[in-house]
């Protein structure tokens, strides 16, 4: 290894460490993970960037994904440095600052966006980050690695919990678990979101060592791997989860079963049955009662016509803060105060706190305006398309393309009816395989050498 190429090592196992520690720190949803999981990205951050100095070129990030990740940045900071107002804690109320540029736009509070700022200036590092390893076949495959491991030893902690009917985590450092906690996670549509953004990359590294001679220790832990983490969507009791788990398995079953075992013949179907019976086998021993019960809950919910707020949260944003966010929207963490203010304007009867609006697709244009949520479509989107192209050639990495598109497809689904892209864990997970997607190769049409799968 060259010297010049020695801090960018560093960085991109450091990269591989914070998605570990990312995922384990109660997946960033306590205040205090938030902010380890906000300076270790941007150390990691400025490490990488130190690196490609010494490098002497830029990160290798596709030039579109780069001109959104700059005009994220730049909308970013020079909103907050012309910030209209600042809110006083102690008081509760929120004051009038001196704008440096009073004419030009500025986001709604200084102090209350810095915190979310600052992590986005992290997660976007890390974006780069993976975009720029995954141009090298070895931190590709270390990185397409650590995120599916560290997602199935969430995934075995969470099912431990529900086999030994634990009321919290085992180590019980916090009690504000939640009614349906499920590993590191509060919240059960979190953990569902974080097992279906894993599930695609775990069941690619399957068929890839399922039809490789040898490889058998891959073909055990990833097979396993698979099997337990889609009997865990079912074993969580996030309905949206369960739903997004479902139609996962399915494309899975039928994009990697006819492009994964073309030469097997009916022993595609056989291997798909299989699969079907023994998911369902792991998820009913670990207990599927709790997921039962959600399910019947809502066959009385919509017997009742009764709804848990979240119809009311969305009308009050269209009607209000929405067409008022514009084009740069009020700021990222300012939708609590936001909604508050429009929910006493508006003269609404919803009550409760709602710090998340239940709808990302709501939320982020109302945080960033429609010109920054257009930014972040194309970051996630423009790498889910990029996956969708390359899934469809024949090189070595039409596998990890699939499985990239799929997963990009789940959360950014999930994310129209709640929040997965508003927790730190699931955000860097998010942006890390959108960068594996858009550090793709371009598709080369070479076709794959196949080897028959001997059950």
């Amino acid at each position: 290894m060259k010297f010049t190429e020695f801090p960018l090592a560093i960085a991109r196992w450091f990269f591989l460490v914070n998605i570990v520690i990312g995922a384990w720190l109660y997946g960033g949803t306590r205040d205090w993970t938030r902010e380890w999981v906000t300076w270790l990205l941007l150390a990691n951050t400025g490490l990488f960037l130190i690196g490609a100095l010494c490098r002497r070129s830029l990160p290798r990030v596709p030039a579109v994904a780069f001109t959104a990740v700059v005009f994220l940045l730049a909308q970013g900071g020079f909103m907050a440095w012309n910030a209209r107002r600042q809110f006083l804690e102690w008081v509760g109320v929120f004051v009038d600052r001196t704008q440096p540029m009073p004419s030009w736009p500025g986001f709604w509070d200084v102090a209350m966006v810095m915190p979310s700022l600052w992590l986005t200036v992290g997660l976007l590092g890390a974006f780069c980050i993976a975009c720029d390893m995954t141009t090298m076949p070895e931190w590709r495959e270390r990185l397409w690695v650590t995120l599916a491991g560290t997602g199935l030893s969430i995934v075995v902690l969470g099912l431990a919990q529900r086999f030994t009917g634990a009321q919290d985590i085992f180590w019980g450092l916090e009690t504000f678990r939640g009614p349906t906690f499920f590993a590191v996670y509060r919240y059960h549509a979190n953990a569902g979101a974080f097992i279906n953004l894993v599930l695609p990359l775990q069941v690619a590294l399957a068929v890839r060592a399922l039809r490789t001679d040898g490889a058998e220790a891959g073909k055990v832990v990833w097979c396993l791997g698979a099997f337990v983490t889609a009997a865990a969507g079912f074993v969580n009791v996030s309905k949206a989860a369960n739903v997004i788990c479902l139609l996962l398995i399915l494309a899975l079953a039928v994009w990697f079963g006819i492009n994964g075992f073309q030469s097997g013949g009916v022993r595609i179907w056989m291997l798909v049955v299989l699969s079907i019976l023994v998911v369902v086998g792991v998820a009913a021993s670990f207990g599927l009662e709790k997921t039962v019960n959600r399910w019947e809950n809502l066959v009385g919910v919509l017997k009742t016509g009764a709804t848990d707020g979240r119809l009311q949260t969305y009308e009050i944003i269209v009607r209000g803060p929405l067409p008022d966010a514009g084009w740069l929207g009020f700021g990222p963490g300012t939708f609590e105060k936001i909604f508050e203010i429009y929910r006493a304007a508006l003269g609404s009867d919803l009550v409760g706190r709602w710090d998340k609006a239940h709808s990302d697709a709501l939320q982020t244009p109302m945080e960033w305006g429609w010109a920054g949520a257009s930014a972040w479509l194309v970051v996630l989107g423009g790498g889910f398309l990029k996956a969708l192209v390359a899934a469809c050639g024949r090189s070595e990495e039409s596998l990890l393309a699939a499985a990239g598109a799929l997963a990009l497809a789940g959360v950014l689904f999930h994310a129209m009816m709640d929040f997965p892209l508003q927790i730190a864990s699931l955000q860097l997970f998010t942006l890390a395989i959108a960068g594996l997607c858009w550090g793709l190769p371009k598709p080369r049409h070479r076709r794959l050498h196949h080897h028959r799968f001997n059950a």
